[in-house]
């Protein structure tokens, strides 16, 4: 790093330094909460204690400090209440004013008054929130030892009331310095209470006998350590329970939990108690006599229809039965089960074709069985979405429109038509050569028929009812792009089964068949197929993807989320993907293809994507991911489409390169001289590693491996930070091609996948990122630095910081990198 700019770096990083410092807010008298820990219970239980302390050390970041404290001093400092409360004075004497005057003439006040309460409400919330610096940081934390009493107190009622440690004991301690305050709250718990015995008592048989066959799912187990969570959690299962098995109008205000403690002893003896309901003397369970599904809404029943027992009545709308019974999970017959009923009515809702769904039980027609009557009521039959914007790309953004229109229930089956067209106008980075902003025109048009069932050639109403939220869906699509390089059209077609399970955290598509015809011009001025030609003699294979090409594929797509970024507990997220593509041409042949000059693939690719997010306390997370594939073309081209290629590098990947520079391997480019040959030096080629030209292309790859770590805190306000470290590469399956002898050698070796030193070449990158998170919407900035880059020989691989150009890379992207 040169001197000019470490003086620069200094001169911006002291006043920084200053004011992020918390002991120069303090007032007289006053002392920071610097460090605060518990001691003496596991880290589960450190962490519940943590959420009932209310006075908690500011967010510091490594050097800079409690950047969020200084935000909010430095906002409060230049904030006046006097001249606010001023002007709210002579607003409301305004307001009154006109009041009066209205008053004397006997007219109504009504609007006036609204107007003098919401500008009351006005001020009042920015004397309390203060301006935009105080709402985006974070008061200072100022020790207060009656707050620490407090939460002394508090901590031990919780141990001992809703953990069992009966003769818990919490103490505090400090030691301060320069009035920096660091504060212990030192636990010791004691022997804790256990259940010894549990009872059950509901004075009717048959619900006891549901209880004891259901017991191995009880959270109340004989021996464990008692927590009052567990009873929380054991009210609302036995509530399921019940609801799930007839006993319709059941609830948790029935349960009841008696506890007696041996004084002797730390047991426990738990009675679960199940009230009787006022009016009878047991629980009644409920069987389906009939079911009525009525789609009028407020219009008059027009017609009426019978399927599969399940009754169904129209109004102006009619729509298939079979659609309807794609989504019932129950029948007449069956015992009254919530869960069923609430799956039914989350699936007729997500036919987007209502606008509501309603149910009512009817528990007195037939005694000793219930009547379920559901209403709905249609959505608008047509529906026109319009949307204009900026589209935010690589390079300049640029105006977008979009505008969409459907035709709900158009063949009376529940079948969505929805057509749309596109346009938009934006500069992007030139494919080869990144230093270029490309002006940009691209429009299309599409149409998709989507059913809420599968569509199958043999019977599938059972297929239909074990799966949620089933659809297919048939789509036909035109894109084109206009760049000065190349005019570009894409015709394509898919047919695809989607899916959910019942929880909502699974879902699988199935694309049957994903058809593309693609056609490319080039414009002989622009020097543009020069650049692939020369890219393809170094084993880049960007110039098959400018070819007139067909391509088709079959794919299947399995998300698993496991509450992924759950703020309290770990959680993961699991994504599986397999495409085979080409199969059809080992049916049909490529004689059509041939003759039409058009260039073909066949592949197949596997990618698996694992995310782990494991949370250190409020406002922190680690987050990992693991992300790696392959796809192997087997055609006799040896060619994938260019979209099915892996890319590394950029703000969703490895973020100390550029998207799509890194890799393959350990490849490099050799340097040429003005005409075009390899330029000698001490006998050897001259490499290209660090140049302009070194990452200038996009390189694809046919392996991917990647692995990302990252450190996740907040601010204040909407504005965290991270730190992260993300390591990978792609390779290619097969080396590159060596040139016979007098050839220019444009690209060394090293880009073929090895499992024997793969790990060798790894490129690692580390950086620092700020994020603005509104919680609908988070803006990110990540800056990466290159640790570690396979393009240099063994041994030179770890690089020094900040030593040479191309080192960090800035990017700007919306959402989280994974």
């Amino acid at each position: 790093m040169k001197t000019s700019t470490r003086f620069f770096l200094f001169l911006l990083l002291v006043p920084l330094l200053y004011a992020c410092s918390g002991v120069r807010h303090l007032e007289d008298g006053e002392k920071w909460l610097y460090k605060q820990q518990v001691k003496g219970v596991d880290k589960n239980l450190e962490n519940e204690i943590n959420n009932l302390i209310t006075l908690k050390p500011n967010t510091r970041i490594p050097i800079i400090g409690p950047l969020g404290a200084a935000i909010y001093e430095r906002g409060e400092d230049n904030f006046d209440t006097a001249r606010i409360n001023q002007k709210k004075r002579s607003a409301i004497a305004k307001v009154d004013a006109k009041i009066q005057e209205r008053t004397e003439a006997g007219k109504s006040t009504t609007k006036l008054e609204a107007k003098k309460n919401r500008k009351i409400a006005r001020f009042d919330r920015k004397l309390k929130d203060g301006n935009f610096r105080m709402k985006t940081g974070t008061p200072l934390s100022v020790f207060d030892s009656t707050i620490v009493e407090d939460t002394k107190d508090r901590i031990n009622s919780f141990l001992i009331n809703s953990k069992g440690f009966r003769k818990a004991n919490v103490t505090t301690s400090y030691t301060e310095k320069n009035r920096k305050v660091s504060l212990t709250y030192q636990v010791d718990t004691g022997p804790r209470n256990t259940i010894d015995s549990l009872i059950t008592r509901t004075g009717d048989p048959a619900l006891t006998t549901l209880l004891q066959t259901n017991q191995s799912g009880s959270f109340l187990i004989k021996g464990s350590d008692y927590d009052r969570s567990l009873l929380d959690a054991e009210r609302d299962r036995i509530e399921l329970l019940l609801i799930e098995n007839g006993y319709y109008g059941f609830n948790k205000a029935y349960i009841e939990f008696q506890i007696l403690e041996d004084p002797s002893t730390t047991d426990l003896w738990v009675a679960t108690i199940i009230n009787k309901p006022a009016d009878q003397e047991t629980h009644r369970s409920f069987l389906l006599d009939s079911i009525v599904i009525n789609t009028n809404g407020n219009d008059p029943i027009t017609e009426t229809q019978d399927y599969f027992g399940v009754k169904y009545n129209y109004g102006n709308f009619k729509y298939s039965p079979k659609s309807l019974d794609a989504r019932l999970r129950f029948a007449p017959g069956q015992k009254y089960n919530f869960t069923d009923f609430e799956n039914t009515q989350k699936q007729l809702l997500n036919m987007d074709m209502f606008r509501f769904v309603n149910t009512y039980f009817d528990t007195t027609t037939v005694p000793g069985k219930s009547i379920a009557n559901f209403y709905t009521a249609p959505l608008q039959k047509f529906q026109l979405t319009q949307e204009l914007g900026f589209n935010v790309t690589e390079g300049l953004p640029g105006p977008l429109y979009n505008a969409s229109l459907k035709n709900r229930n158009i063949f009376l089956g529940s079948e969505i038509l929805e057509i749309g067209i596109f346009a938009g106008l934006d500069g992007v980075s030139s494919a080869t050569d990144q230093s270029q902003v490309l002006r940009t025109i691209q429009y299309g048009a599409n149409a998709s028929l989507t059913f809420p069932r599968f569509i199958t050639p043999f019977k599938s109403r059972g297929l239909n009812k074990m799966t949620f939220n089933p659809r297919t869906r048939v789509s036909l699509g035109f894109n084109f792009i206009d760049r000065p390089e190349y005019v570009r059209s894409n015709l394509n077609g898919t047919f695809a089964y989607t899916w959910q399970n019942l929880k909502g955290n699974k879902s699988y598509t199935f694309n049957l068949a994903d058809i593309a015809l693609i056609d490319t011009e080039i414009d002989a001025n622009s020097g543009f197929q020069e650049q692939l030609d020369d890219l393809f003699l170094q084993g880049n294979t960007l110039a098959f993807s400018f070819n007139r090409s067909f391509v088709s594929s079959s794919s299947f797509n399995a998300t698993y989320n496991y509450d992924y970024g759950n703020p309290s507990n770990p959680s993961s997220y699991l994504r599986f993907f397999l495409e085979s593509g080409g199969t059809i041409y080992d049916i049909v042949g490529r004689a059509l293809l041939e003759n039409n000059d058009l260039e073909n693939y066949q592949f197949y690719k596997v990618q698996v994507d694992y995310r782990r997010q494991v949370p250190l306390g409020i406002d922190k997370s680690v987050v990992l991911r693991v992300n790696g594939g392959i796809a192997d073309p087997y055609g006799g081209n040896n060619a994938l489409p260019y979209e099915k290629y892996f890319f590394a590098g950029g703000s969703s990947s490895n973020r100390a390169w550029n998207p799509r520079r890194l890799g393959p391997g350990s490849a490099f480019p050799y340097e040429l001289d003005e005409n075009g040959q390899n330029i000698i030096e001490n006998g050897e080629l001259k490499a290209n590693r660090t140049g302009a030209d070194s990452y200038q292309f996009e390189q694809p790859g046919e392996v991917l491996i990647e692995m990302n770590a990252e450190y996740r805190a907040k601010i204040s306000g909407f504005f965290d930070w991270a730190f992260f470290i993300d390591a990978g590469n792609i390779w290619r399956l097969r080396e590159f091609e060596t040139p016979l002898p007098g050839e220019v050698v444009r690209i060394s070796q090293g880009a073929k996948f090895e499992v024997n030193d793969f790990y060798k070449e790894l490129a690692i990158g580390a950086g620092i990122g700020l994020r603005l998170d509104f919680s609908f919407l988070v803006f990110r900035l990540d800056v990466g630095h290159k640790i570690r880059d396979p393009r240099f020989p063994e041994g030179q691989r770890w690089q020094r910081l900040f030593k040479r150009p191309n080192q960090t890379v800035y990017n700007i992207a919306v959402g989280y990198a994974f």
